[in-house]
């Protein structure tokens, strides 16, 4: 994959066709000093306007994506939209999960917990994974 982006950007080298801009700028003030002219300071360079909220930039990204306008029901066929119109709406008139005593949990509370129960693979996982191994190993236990 690596090799076929070089190729396409690789290009033949003519050391004629670079200049180096900064060292013909030095040359060009030194030259105005010697013939007894005023040099004008450079103006300063732009201050930073702040750090920027990589994860807040992550979760608008992913909002965006999630939302029905963003996703791919633009280009959708119009049965395919009443297809996913129908979809929503099922969605919508199922009942609401039941709330366990591992929802209030955190990750690295479940994380102990899938630890205790020999979860494999749980570093890996997110939290929702890690909630959803250990109910699902509760009821592999239970039956």
């Amino acid at each position: 994959m690596a090799r076929p982006l070089i190729d396409a950007l690789a290009m033949e080298w003519k050391p004629e066709e670079f200049h180096d801009t900064f060292q013909e700028k030095v040359a060009a003030l030194i030259t105005a000093k010697q013939a007894g002219e005023t040099v004008e300071k450079a103006e300063p360079p732009a201050k930073a306007t702040g750090a920027v909220d990589l994860m807040e930039a992550l979760r608008a990204s992913v909002e965006k994506a999630k939302s029905p306008k963003a996703s791919s029901e633009k280009a959708a066929a119009p049965g395919v939209k009443q297809a996913q119109k129908a979809a929503r709406a099922k969605k919508r008139t199922n009942p609401a999960p039941k709330k366990t005593e591992l929802d209030g949990l955190s990750k690295a509370e479940l994380y102990e917990k899938a630890t205790t129960a020999g979860i494999t693979g749980r570093s890996h996982m997110t939290r929702d994974e890690l909630q959803e191994a250990i109910t699902r190993d509760r009821a592999h236990q239970k039956a």
